[in-house]
């Protein structure tokens, strides 16, 4: 028979486990800021001007793409680097994240946009696709809550709709030397 002891050991250790999963409802920041420095200097100001000008630009858009993207992930790379003091870092943590989850969601929804409108995609085009750009968009919706006091006037940027590809017609097919059956997709697969 296990004593008392063991038994609330055992007991504690699965309730750390499930506080922990629990904690972990959100995706992990894949460029969390750097840890506050004990003593500055320190460059909340350009952080914060960084961020106003990033969230502003976000405010009242859909998701960006493209070379928007590619800004707004040197954006949040450049300010993941910066020292923070620690009055501002867990208001800079929320911030960061906000914009860490943006880019994320922008990334997956263009990878899940190309693979869905490839004509080899081995892949049906539905929105099971979108899955992740949809998860990065709840957490970015999460830290919104969290930062969107310091943003008056400003909202959160919208996804836009899943494209897909639904061919009406019969097309080429280059390894058949002919034409596919309406609606039908073929390729390497």
């Amino acid at each position: 028979m296990i004593n008392r002891t063991a038994l609330v050991l055992i007991i504690g250790l699965c309730a750390v486990c499930l506080l922990s999963l629990q904690a972990s409802a959100l995706p992990m920041v894949g460029f969390s800021l750097k840890p506050s420095p004990a003593s500055g200097p320190y460059q909340d100001k350009e952080f914060l001007e960084q961020a106003n000008t990033t969230i502003y630009g976000l405010s009242n858009k859909t998701l960006p793409t493209g070379t928007a993207l590619t800004d707004l992930r040197n954006a949040q790379g450049k300010m993941s680097k910066m020292n923070i003091s620690p009055a501002l870092y867990s208001n800079a943590t929320d911030i960061n994240a906000f914009i860490y989850y943006t880019w994320k969601a922008g990334d997956e929804y263009e990878d899940a946009s190309s693979l869905g409108d490839s004509f080899y995609s081995p892949v049906t085009s539905d929105s099971s696709l979108y899955d992740d750009a949809n998860e990065y968009y709840e957490a970015s919706k999460t830290t919104w809550d969290r930062i969107k006091s310091r943003y008056p006037g400003a909202t959160i940027y919208t996804m836009p709709k899943p494209t897909t590809v639904i061919a009406d017609t019969g097309s080429y097919d280059p390894y058949t030397h002919g034409s596919t059956n309406k609606g039908a997709r073929s390729g390497l697969w």
